[in-house]
């Protein structure tokens, strides 16, 4: 039996492409959600059907002309973003059409920054190809096997793979005096500058710190452009970045960001509400959605919603399986059609509409401590 892993669904290709939107948006003009938000499009189009498979092909295609930096990011470019949000939403759904007009606007957008620079091909060939110095092949493998060791370990850096990570920023550093590449060197060394820092958990979350090293990293494992002058040229403005991270303090979270995040809790309420109203309600349902909120929440810092969204899934689980109840109730098994059980959690999910209401607001208010306290009764 194969362990290669099954291929991602359009559902998990949402959660992806949301994931890189907030990253995206947090940091302003910060390239760092791109790639996932695009990757999560060509899963879309690779299980799509019908119209839809061409209207992700031209989503992806407008996001690259945004990495590319063909296309300004600005307003427009970013409601269009969310656009293409809710067009997963509702393929989700089973819509069989796109909404009208939109992969017009994005054709158009395309099209426009298309026209702001001679075309890719014009360009390259005005211009002689550049040729790498001769590199020690053992030093570029060095370097290749460090890269790929950092790649692996990044993601993982919220559970044990920060000790690997840093391991593979040493030998990143043995790689780089191996190829007597300047800027190899600046670049490692400015890495592991920045790994000195993730000692501190709280500093490998900041949105400034992740889009550095992502930024980073992408660099490093170009393997093929060691010695070129685009290599030096991207060295020197990474470098800079990774400087500016020891001086990194969270910034303030964006009106648009909390606009979606204020739309993701009441669509995440209302289907937990629908489950709820269910005479056998599936905990796996809401604890999902909970356990998304309270992920979303935490990547934006948002203390009140993701200590609630958190109490709310361990409630349900508990639920479940008939280990919460109310007390001094002889009903204490009954787990989520305990009635009393059903209103907490009802109070539970107004309270985080609650929160969505007043997400715009300058402070959001932390969860009630009573109703925290009723949600950890066992």
């Amino acid at each position: 039996m194969s362990d290669a892993p099954s291929p991602p669904t359009q559902r998990q290709a949402r959660s992806r492409y949301q994931r890189g939107m907030l990253a995206w948006l947090q940091v302003p003009g910060d390239p760092a959600g791109l790639p996932e938000m695009r990757a999560a499009l060509r899963t879309m189009e690779a299980r799509g059907e019908g119209d839809f498979i061409n209207f992700w092909r031209t989503a992806e295609t407008y996001l690259r002309a945004i990495s590319d930096g063909t296309l300004a990011v600005d307003a427009e470019s970013r409601r269009l973003c969310a656009r293409i949000d809710l067009q997963m939403r509702a393929a989700l759904g089973g819509a069989v059409l796109p909404e009208e007009g939109l992969a017009d606007e994005l054709r158009q957008r395309i099209l426009k920054g298309a026209g702001q620079l001679p075309p890719v091909a014009e360009l390259i060939s005005l211009r002689p190809a550049d040729e790498a110095p001769p590199l020690d092949a053992a030093a570029v493998s060095a370097w290749l096997a460090a890269s790929t060791r950092l790649a692996v370990a990044w993601p993982e850096r919220g559970s044990a793979g920060i000790g690997d990570f840093r391991r593979g920023l040493i030998d990143l550093c043995g790689a780089a005096i191996a190829l007597n590449l300047p800027e190899a060197l600046h670049l490692a060394e400015a890495l592991a500058g920045v790994g000195d820092l993730l000692d501190d958990p709280a500093m490998v979350e900041v949105p400034v710190v992740r889009a550095a090293v992502a930024a980073a990293l992408e660099i490093v494992g170009d393997v093929d452009a060691l010695g070129l002058p685009v290599f030096a040229q991207r060295v020197a403005h990474v470098v800079q970045r990774l400087e500016q991270c020891r001086e990194a303090e969270q910034p303030p979270v964006s009106p648009t960001l909390l606009r979606l995040f204020a739309v993701e809790i009441r669509e995440q309420t209302g289907l937990m509400r629908e489950e709820l109203a269910c005479l056998a309600p599936d905990a796996g349902v809401l604890v999902a959605g909970a356990l998304e909120l309270a992920d979303h929440a935490g990547h934006l810092e948002l203390e009140g919603p993701q200590q609630l969204a958190a109490a709310l899934a361990r409630a349900a689980e508990r639920a479940a399986a008939g280990a919460m109840g109310m007390a001094g109730s002889a009903e204490a098994g009954e787990g989520l059609d305990h009635p009393e059980v059903r209103e907490l959690l009802e109070m539970a999910l107004a309270e985080l509409e609650t929160m969505a209401d007043f997400m715009a607001a300058e402070r959001l208010p932390l969860a009630s401590d009573d109703i925290l306290h009723m949600l950890a009764q066992d």
